[in-house]
């Protein structure tokens, strides 16, 4: 091979690995973009309480801060009933967590029958994903345990 069809080559393969590397910079960036919109790490949110009569605490996203959240409970991984994170709670606009106070949410379980014993409650807020998918995004890394009596 001569110096020129050499030189060819390196300058070909210089062009192939940047063009595979600006390829995956753009999957990267396309990939994180659609992550953010769909799970936003801003949502915000707690389970304050978990008993056996209710399950309390607020739901609220920063990227749309005057609408309330629609959230869902799980009992023992068993879907129980989806509210509204709309009711008053004064104490988050005072802590300067949220700019409104109609971000809590209450689970009423007087109707639900759990047997006694252990039991754990996760709430996930629902957030719209791509096309009329939603997402459920879980407020607590684990869930609530709370035992029941009777």
């Amino acid at each position: 091979m001569n110096n020129t069809s050499e030189n060819l080559a390196t300058k070909l393969l210089r062009a192939v690995l940047a063009k595979t590397g600006l390829e995956v910079a753009f999957v990267c960036v396309v990939a994180t973009v659609a992550a953010f919109h769909n799970a936003s790490p801003l949502l915000r949110g707690a389970i304050d309480a978990a008993g056996q009569t209710h399950v309390a605490g607020w739901a609220y996203d920063p990227l749309t801060p005057k609408s309330a959240l629609e959230v869902q409970l799980f009992i023992d991984d068993r879907f129980v009933r989806t509210v509204r994170a709309d009711q008053a709670r004064p104490d988050l606009v005072k802590a300067d967590v949220t700019p409104t106070a109609a971000h809590g949410f209450s689970f009423e379980l007087t109707d639900v029958s759990l047997s006694p014993g252990k039991h754990a409650a996760q709430v996930y807020a629902l957030r719209n994903a791509a096309g009329r998918n939603k997402a459920l995004i879980p407020l607590s890394k684990e869930p609530i345990p709370f035992a029941v009596s009777r």
